[in-house]
């Protein structure tokens, strides 16, 4: 960012709402963002560009349960230019992924429930029209179908592609995944409708408190899709956890043995196996340098039947 953003812009804001910093502690941020704790209770996302569709996105999703809650909203006034800022209510627990080992399989099997039924709630939220693409749209909105929305996408990868420093063996390895994924299309042509989504839903974004599901945070990226959509993170997660010790799947069996709408798709994992060639293929355009050399494996895994082996293994039913 142009001017760093310290504790000292978070004195004002706090005096400007009559909240007495007790204590306060700088959060890792992302998409220019700088997060405070406060007090164990509040957290204060600043930015110096403006965050109205990071704060309606909040705001569209405030009549769920779990979800953190927009207390204000402004700018700071600063001789630097203005410092925009959102302050939430602070869900209680800690991220799944660090304590998810430290869980019974009771919990586990709780939690997926619970989730299951989080996403349920979240996906009665209907739009208009589908947000092409991964974290950030590349086509917001799209008037086509889900189908051809991704077609669109797949050819603003390629080209975006065509011109990566690839090695060699990248490049046919990126050949075939564009072919395998215009053979697979038509298991994108079922869709029911444009339903809000989280857009960036792993185990990172899944709060625990004391090994209960508390809470979902971080949704500046959520867009409308289609429900399996939803499913792309907890997929990879599962297969590449941060940590290899930890095993998510027990989780994610009890996640679709709860039989959420997400997962009530036909071919559905012929469906995530296209999402996650597109992950791949955005990850490596994105970062090439720095992830070509495991994320084009991940690619082959994937075209190779990965999602078909994990269903198969927690024997997960498929229409």
């Amino acid at each position: 960012m142009k001017n760093e953003i310290d504790f000292t812009a978070v004195h004002p804001i706090c005096a400007g709402h009559q909240i007495e910093i007790k204590d306060l502690k700088s959060l890792t941020g992302s998409f220019g963002k700088k997060l405070f704790m406060i007090n164990h209770e509040l957290l204060l996302r600043v930015s110096e560009t403006p965050m109205t569709l990071e704060q309606e996105k909040f705001r569209r999703v405030a009549a769920l349960n779990f979800v953190p809650k927009i207390l204000h909203t402004g700018a700071l006034e600063r001789d630097a230019g203005p410092l925009y800022y959102t302050l939430l209510t602070l869900l209680p627990g800690d991220d799944f992924v660090n304590v998810y080992q430290e869980t019974t399989e009771a919990q586990q099997s709780r939690l997926g429930q619970a989730v299951a039924e989080f996403l349920d709630r979240l996906q009665e939220f209907r739009g208009t029209h589908y947000d092409i693409g991964l974290y950030v749209p590349a086509f917001p909105p799209f008037s086509g179908s889900w189908r051809e929305g991704h077609q669109r996408y797949w050819e603003l990868l390629k080209q975006a592609s065509a011109a990566l420093p690839l090695q060699p063996d990248s490049v046919q390895v990126f050949e075939r995944a564009y072919r395998y994924l215009q053979v697979s299309s038509a298991v994108l042509d079922f869709q029911t409708g444009p339903k809000l989504l989280h857009n960036d839903f792993h185990p990172k974004n899944i709060l625990l408190d004391q090994g209960e599901f508390s809470g979902v945070i971080d949704w500046e990226c959520s867009q409308f899709g289609e429900a399996d959509f939803e499913l792309c993170h907890f997929i990879h997660w599962c297969l590449y956890p941060p940590n290899p010790a930890i095993d998510f799947r027990p989780f994610l069996r009890a996640f679709f043995a709860a039989s959420p709408q997400c997962a009530q798709v036909p071919d559905l994992a012929q469906r995530l196996t296209l999402y996650q060639i597109e992950h791949e293929l955005q990850q490596i355009v994105w970062n090439v340098s720095e992830v070509e050399s495991w994320r084009v494996p991940r690619l082959v895994r994937w075209m190779d039947g990965g999602v078909d082996d994990l269903f198969r293994e927690m024997h997960v039913p498929t229409l």
